[in-house]
């Protein structure tokens, strides 16, 4: 009998979504990329009756954790108290670097055009920041319930956090990275995810990311794959936009690309200004005379 109850035991452990990281959740302990906005975690280890809470200074009600968090009425004077809208958490660390940056922009061919200036690099670097936040705040909100990361809770964030045009490209990426993934089980032993997903960014990396950010007590592999496919596509979208912003006003027939080209055409696109914003509201238009609701705040 002894023997039965451990074979069921075993089996259970096989149907989780631990992909070598179970562990992780029992220590769910403080990280400088949290997705919280203030320092004061709160960690309860996981089992028995207790839930595991992830923050509670989110800024959200009734700790619903709202990626979302839109400027309600009430929260108005306090918000003129303190002279500033709430804004996104800064990440120390991201699951990429600039090279990888280079690379990935390197695959589509339309936006070979010689390499990017550094500058331009590390600012669009800084502005996908906020989109991975916005989608990994959305993704953990939609874990909750069953308190694990799927690629389905990736693929919800990311159609309910980026607009519809740009979702449909970053999902199909995704789609198709996993894909080859599930494909290549020959070689899987003498090629890493990445390489057999066709990604440049790394899983791993954003794998461990996803944990250190607590995103959820269990992520499946899966998960990364899709997150990873996500944003690899979305830095192929934003700089495509403003690459081709920045042919609309070429000198000698060479775009420029700079920083101030790079600002400029992020906001001249609506689908992708709002998204890059540090605040953590998503409605922040403009008005007439060119200042945002985050600034008459």
């Amino acid at each position: 009998m002894a023997g039965k109850g451990k074979t069921v035991v075993r089996t259970l452990e096989d149907l989780t979504l631990d992909s070598g990281y179970g562990g992780a959740a029992d220590s769910v302990r403080s990280s400088s990329v949290s997705l919280c906005c203030s320092d004061t975690h709160q960690s309860v280890s996981h089992g028995g009756n207790n839930c595991w809470h992830l923050t509670e200074s989110m800024h959200s009600r009734q700790n619903s954790l709202d990626t979302v968090n839109t400027v309600l009425a009430e929260d108005t004077e306090i918000l003129e108290c303190s002279g500033q809208c709430a804004k996104l958490p800064e990440l120390e660390d991201v699951p990429w670097s600039l090279g990888e940056v280079e690379g990935a922009l390197a695959k589509d061919e339309d936006l070979v055009l010689g390499s990017p200036p550094p500058e331009v690099l590390a600012r669009l670097s800084a502005l996908i920041n906020r989109a991975l936040v916005r989608v990994a705040r959305e993704a953990q909100r939609l874990s909750l319930r069953y308190a694990k990361c799927t690629k389905h809770e990736i693929q919800s964030a990311i159609k309910v956090v980026l607009s519809w045009t740009i979702s449909v490209n970053c999902i199909t990426a995704a789609v198709s990275a996993l894909s080859l993934y599930n494909m290549s089980t020959g070689d899987k032993f003498s090629r890493g995810k990445s390489e057999r997903c066709g990604l440049v960014f790394s899983v791993g990396k954003f794998f461990r990311w996803m944990v250190d950010s607590r995103v959820a007590l269990r992520i499946h592999e899966h998960a990364a794959i899709y997150l990873t496919a996500c944003v690899e596509s979305l830095f192929r979208e934003v700089f495509g936009r403003v690459l081709r912003s920045a042919l609309l006003e070429r000198d000698n027939g060479i775009p420029k690309l700079t920083v101030e080209a790079l600002e400029q055409a992020i906001n001249n696109d609506s689908e992708v200004w709002g998204l890059l914003q540090p605040y953590q509201h998503l409605i922040c238009g403009k008005n007439s005379s060119g200042k945002t609701e985050a600034e008459r705040c």
